[in-house]
């Protein structure tokens, strides 16, 4: 409640499916009573009732024209309502991934705004094709006219990859110190990082790709562990923001791999 008794007033309008209705109707345009009472699902004095307490509520005004319009309350709790039905829309698109997997691994203002994963799939691997998920990410990163990766985990392939990638292509790539041991582990070669290509160190333990207007995610699970047979493949524009600004956000406090172990190849 308020100091002076009243409930918070986003709770107030999505406490009721008619006032809800209301709101995200006006969202797109002003109108009259009688013009919602036609376009809604609900009868009649419920309509009218809502509006009452809208306007009470200070969520809802009436112009010059005797029209209802939001007011600057009534469009802040319209964005919240939007927010909260796509985030909805995000989840719903597979619970048990959702209910399997941390995504207290991603910044906390990104776990905010999971709802910009707009037109998301969560692409599972098969017995018969284990390493499904990694050719979906290699042939989008050689389709990408640049590239951006974080890698938790070793990915043998993904140096050649990216060595063919930035060949002609700037590339940037992000990987924990993890990594970097395995790799000098391994190594018995001395290939150099390519010139297009920048790499930086950090700790993370999500997954990310965006290339070729594509965000690839892929989240740990629940106990910490990798998972290599699901990915998080979203393309819609809100996507590629959102996955282009997640890398930004690790990449700028990473340390230039330089600064971590001598140029060895990745």
């Amino acid at each position: 409640m308020n100091e002076d008794g009243a409930p918070p007033v986003v709770e107030y309008v999505t406490s009721s499916t008619t006032r809800e209705s209301v709101v995200t109707t006006l969202a797109a345009e002003s109108a009259t009573t009688r013009a919602l009472c036609s376009a809604l699902d609900a009868s009649e004095s419920g309509v009218y009732a809502a509006v009452n307490d809208l306007r009470e509520h200070g969520v809802l005004e009436v112009d010059d024209g005797e029209r209802l319009r939001l007011t600057g309350v009534g469009i802040v709790v319209a964005d919240a309502v939007e927010r909260r039905r796509r985030l909805e829309s995000t989840l719903w698109t597979d619970l048990d991934y959702w209910r399997t997997h941390d995504i207290r691994a991603l910044p906390d203002p990104f776990r905010a705004r999971l709802s910009e994963l707009e037109g998301l799939d969560v692409f599972r691997v098969s017995e018969t094709d284990p390493a499904g998920a990694i050719r979906l990410i290699h042939d989008s990163l050689r389709n990408a006219a640049e590239v951006a990766v974080v890698s938790p985990v070793h990915f043998p392939d993904l140096g050649q990859t990216l060595r063919e990638v930035c060949e002609d292509r700037p590339g940037r790539l992000l990987v924990t110190e993890a990594v970097v041991d395995e790799v000098r582990r391994h190594d018995d070669g001395d290939v150099p990082i390519p010139e297009n290509l920048t790499v930086r160190v950090a700790d993370v333990s999500f997954a990310l790709a965006v290339a070729d207007g594509t965000t690839f995610l892929s989240l740990p699970r629940l106990d910490g562990s990798y998972d290599p047979s699901t990915e998080l493949v979203a393309d819609s524009d809100t996507a590629v923001r959102f996955g282009n600004d997640l890398f930004e956000w690790v990449w700028r406090d990473a340390t230039p791999v330089g600064d971590v172990a001598p140029t060895r190849p990745l």
